[in-house]
């Protein structure tokens, strides 16, 4: 176990949403090597993508931009557009690295994005820092030294 943030009783820490049946299992087994509760969703469309958000309410989506069934900007768009759901965190995987995407991407109030190929420990340290910023964000919210 690391010194990651405490699970939050009950909750699902991670969605991981992608396309690739190899990119899930890798992404959901180093993230629970690291402590924390994962679970998978094939993106078969958005509706069934945005029930499993309703259903698990993730601390932390990861999704894949890239995918043809279920693009990740829809995914993004579909949050963001949904009251109950819209404060989700996201952070996106993508082997896109044009400026114009990166732009894009950052209206849309994202954890960030990690670049594939994937390294475990980059996908790691992303995962640790959003949870250690929001443990810090919860304590600052309800007025406890952080």
């Amino acid at each position: 176990m690391t010194d990651r943030a405490a699970i939050r009783e009950g909750l699902l820490d991670i969605l991981v949403i992608d396309d690739s049946k190899y990119i899930r299992a890798f992404t959901r087994i180093h993230l629970q090597e690291a402590g924390y509760a994962v679970q998978e969703v094939e993106p078969t469309s958005l509706f069934d993508v945005l029930e499993a958000i309703h259903t698990h309410r993730p601390a932390l989506v990861i999704t894949d931009y890239e995918m043809p069934l279920c693009s990740g900007e829809s995914i993004l768009r579909g949050i963001r557009e949904d009251t109950a759901i819209r404060d989700t965190q996201l952070l996106i995987l993508t082997s896109h690295r044009e400026a114009e995407l990166v732009e894009r991407l950052s209206r849309w109030n994202l954890v960030g994005y990690v670049l594939k190929p994937i390294a475990p420990e980059s996908l790691v340290d992303t995962v640790h820092q959003f949870f250690r910023q929001r443990t810090v964000q919860e304590a600052e919210n309800q007025g406890l030294p952080g």
